[in-house]
């Protein structure tokens, strides 16, 4: 039996189908490439077929062994290997097969429990595993968006689909190269602020002080969008994805140049940290700027505030961050309003502050006061 006739009778090709030929051509495409018969048929079941071409990118990469072999080759129980594998968001059993060169990762625990408790590099392995799986997943969405199935640039037939899967899949095996650069020169500059702001030249933590866990004071604030729900109503799902992508771009740009960092997105709100209150401020006005200036987008309004906060797994928590996120409801379409912490560090000649009535919030004891901030104009 040839092999047009073996793909035929496993349902892959039929000689009469219009498309044929370009079939065979996708076919033969992939088999030189290291496909499978099974991996053809289990791929035409799913209608994924031009998708094999980016798996072969990535196949045979390292050697696979089981879990239990990891744990034998690094002197590990297998449930101890098991639960850092949960960890990391990897889902195994006994006799799964994983990468081998997953040793290394048990390694790198071992000597992280050591030096700093074993619950906490478990939670810190669980801040990789995320972050490994956003970007895995960042990744993919991005081909479905921009060269996926109905797109425009989507391929003109399986075999063009098939070749764009391939090039993708290999353009992102030089993410982990670029990853790794970014992740080193986040961490100087992460390593840098928590030394100011955890300085060694205090006073000695007290027991109190501890069971609390560690804090340290920060600038933080809230934007979101205005109307977000009823807006997003009004859109096609392509021009509401596009456009959050800009208020989401602009947020990134003004931390990152104002020396400071977009802690995390949520649904139509953005999370913020900065270096000073001032510097919290002007994130602000110019995300809520952002969003005035652009067409589809609706108004955004923000809150910021100073003070303790708890640092975890890159994220804040605390009363403060509670507070801002209720207190960012307080403010009109285009302002920012902040806490009375921040009114008192911000510097009278260039900022100017108006007063609100103290505001009743959800969950806080007392009515809160808050300013509304803007930049004094040049000519003031």
């Amino acid at each position: 039996m040839d092999q047009e006739d073996a793909w035929s009778e496993a349902g892959l090709y039929d000689s009469l189908d219009p498309a044929a030929d370009d079939r065979l051509g996708l076919l033969r495409y992939l088999t030189e490439r290291g496909a499978t018969t099974e991996q053809l048929i289990e791929a035409h079941r799913r209608g994924a077929l031009p998708g094999v071409a980016g798996e072969l990118v990535t196949q045979n990469r390292t050697e696979m062994v089981s879990v239990a072999d990891i744990a034998g080759r690094c002197g590990l129980s297998i449930s101890r290997v098991m639960r850092i594998l949960l960890a990391a968001g990897i889902p195994a059993e006994r006799e799964t097969e994983v990468p081998a060169d997953l040793e290394m990762v048990m390694s790198a625990f071992e000597q992280g429990a050591a030096l700093m408790g074993e619950e906490a590099i478990l939670a810190f392995t669980r801040v990789l595993g995320s972050a490994a799986n956003n970007v895995a997943e960042a990744a993919i969405a991005l081909f479905f968006a921009e060269l996926g199935p109905g797109s425009e640039r989507g391929g003109p037939d399986e075999l063009g689909r098939a070749r764009l899967a391939e090039a993708a899949t290999t353009v992102f095996t030089e993410v982990p190269g670029v990853l790794a650069h970014l992740v080193m020169d986040a961490f100087e500059r992460a390593q840098r602020r928590a030394q100011t702001a955890r300085s060694w030249l205090g006073p000695v933590p007290s027991a109190a002080d501890e069971a609390e866990g560690p804090t340290e004071v920060v600038p933080l604030g809230f934007v979101d969008l205005v109307g977000s729900t009823a807006w997003a109503q009004t859109l096609p799902q392509r021009d509401q994805n596009l456009a959050l992508a800009r208020f989401e771009s602009a947020a990134w740009s003004s931390a990152v140049l104002a020396g400071g960092r977009v802690i995390k997105t949520i649904g139509d709100a953005v999370f913020f940290a900065a270096p000073t209150a001032e510097a919290a401020c002007r994130i602000g006005l110019e995300v809520c700027r952002a969003a005035a200036e652009d067409d589809v987008l609706p108004p955004a309004r923000g809150a910021v505030g100073i003070g303790p906060a708890t640092p975890r797994e890159g994220d804040y928590f605390g009363p403060l961050v509670n507070l801002l996120s209720r207190l960012v409801k307080a403010g009109a379409p285009g302002e920012v309003v902040v806490t009375e912490a921040v009114a008192k560090d911000l510097s009278p000649g260039m900022w100017e502050l108006r007063s609100l009535e103290p505001a009743a919030l959800r969950g806080i004891d007392a009515p809160v006061q808050a300013f509304v901030v803007d930049r004094r104009s040049l000519s003031d």
